[in-house]
């Protein structure tokens, strides 16, 4: 534990610099829309909602990786509201704790699987799973303005790492990803921008960086991957949204330079980018109604 902490502050004056340039991303997305912002307290919004999507991504294989992935897929959306569980495009979201500028949320994050067939660097290794994350993240707002449209908060989450074999459900470690996160808009945009350092124990990261005896090459040396700083992740997005339809993207970069496991085999490229555009229609929608705060 205290190596982490060591390894966390031995990285921000780089974590300080990326700040800065969200905050003039931020600044900006904020005097943009204070035009149009009003005085909101609380909306009606439906219960539920259904429609379909389509999505466009492209992405590195997994962080490291100096090959990358394009893939395209429609799907059906739900979103559900109520109380104390949404789950909406911003995720599933089940508050289990609130109080003034403190929350506890439940939350997801998720990656694609990886056919070590379509990656030369994992070539004859054993296929990435698809993981999902899953676990507690404890919230504090330490800024709204007044009309609610701008927000700044810090996030930090702790997950656990579940991989999916088929039926087979393996927890494969933990990871956190402690962040400044800044959420703006009207009623029809609405932007984010977030940035802070990743950590993670040894079983999530030698989980995509640890290289076993049997998987030795020329090129691929044995390595077994430590628990510590996984990189720094700057992430932006952006929705618009047109009655029935809305249409959002996302820029996610995270620099690996200094991180735990930079000298494995399987570190190709100290940089990982994904991008993604998604547009969803709405089909359906309930005729009750849930009263939904605009807090953070």
């Amino acid at each position: 534990m205290i190596k982490v902490f060591r390894e966390f502050f031995s990285f921000c004056r780089k974590c300080v610099a990326v700040c800065w340039f969200a905050c003039v991303v931020a600044f900006v997305s904020a005097v943009a829309n204070s035009v149009l912002a009003s005085s909101v307290v609380a909306k009606e919004l439906p219960v539920w909602e259904a429609g379909v999507g389509a999505a466009g991504l492209s992405m590195s294989h997994y962080l490291g990786a100096d090959e990358s992935g394009r893939y395209g897929f429609a799907y059906p959306f739900f979103i559900y509201r109520s109380e104390y569980v949404q789950a909406d495009r911003e995720g599933l979201r089940g508050k289990l704790f609130q109080r003034e500028n403190l929350r506890l949320n439940i939350s997801l994050n998720a990656s694609l699987p990886v056919n070590s067939e379509d990656n030369h660097t994992r070539e004859g290794m054993d296929d990435l799973d698809p993981m999902l994350e899953i676990g507690p993240t404890l919230q504090y707002l330490f800024y709204q303005s007044s009309d609610k449209y701008h927000r700044w908060k810090l996030d930090f989450p702790i997950r656990a790492g579940l991989t999916f074999d088929g039926f087979d459900i393996t927890h494969s470690g933990w990871t956190s990803n402690p962040s400044v996160v800044y959420s703006g808009g009207d009623s029809h945009w609405k932007q984010w921008v977030s940035v802070g350092p990743m950590f993670a124990d040894r079983r999530y990261h030698e989980y995509y960086y640890d290289v076993e005896q049997e998987f030795v090459q020329v090129g691929r040396e044995e390595y077994h991957a430590k628990s510590g700083y996984t990189g720094l992740k700057l992430s932006m997005s952006l929705r618009r949204k047109f009655n029935q339809l809305s249409i959002g993207g996302f820029v996610r970069y995270v620099d690996l330079h200094g991180a735990a496991n930079e000298d494995s085999p399987l570190v190709k490229s100290k940089d990982y980018l994904a991008i993604g555009l998604a547009i969803h229609w709405r089909m359906a929608q309930s005729s009750d109604t849930v009263r939904v705060k605009s807090s953070f």
